[in-house]
């Protein structure tokens, strides 16, 4: 199954896997470092990120901006997050896609605005798989899934069979 790119350029050359695989460091190096400013430069201008947490909201996050935006969201929520990359990168053949899985870490202690839900202090441990498109050597796309019931479970906003807390 072909997955299409509408960003990615159809003679564009596939990624170099250590280019990828340094592109992803320089990723999870701004995520870690708490510093939604870091994003910026590995994204296009037309960059956009679709999660579960933004398909469950209706956040449409394009651009740099919003893509700091974004990770600034999270980090109010989940101020200690850490990532690591799982495992090696899966690059596509024929276009400059590449996907990584990874597992993130850390405790519920600030605040899920919105709905303004405060922090349980609750530990997650949850992995997941991005999958990117890039162009001129930034990421031009972002596909990402993860379990963000097990990780609203997790950190107490949701109960098991009983919906919100």
């Amino acid at each position: 199954m072909t997955i299409p790119s509408p960003s990615a350029a159809r003679d564009a050359a596939p990624l170099d896997p250590t280019e990828a695989l340094g592109w992803y460091g320089s990723w999870i190096d701004a995520w870690n470092s708490h510093d939604p400013d870091r994003v910026r430069p590995l994204v296009t201008d037309g960059f956009r990120l679709e999660t579960p947490t933004t398909r469950n909201s209706g956040w449409d996050v394009r651009g740099p901006d919003a893509a700091a935006d974004y990770m600034r969201y999270v980090l109010t929520a989940y101020p200690d997050l850490t990532w690591e990359r799982t495992g090696p990168p899966l690059l596509a053949p024929d276009v400059p896609r590449a996907a990584f899985t990874w597992r993130g870490t850390g405790h519920f202690t600030g605040t899920l605005t919105p709905p303004g839900i405060p922090g349980t202090g609750l530990p997650f441990d949850f992995v997941g798989l991005e999958v990117f498109d890039f162009r001129d050597g930034r990421a031009d796309r972002l596909h990402a899934s993860y379990d963000l019931m097990g990780l609203l479970r997790q950190t107490g906003v949701l109960r098991s069979g009983s919906g919100r807390r």
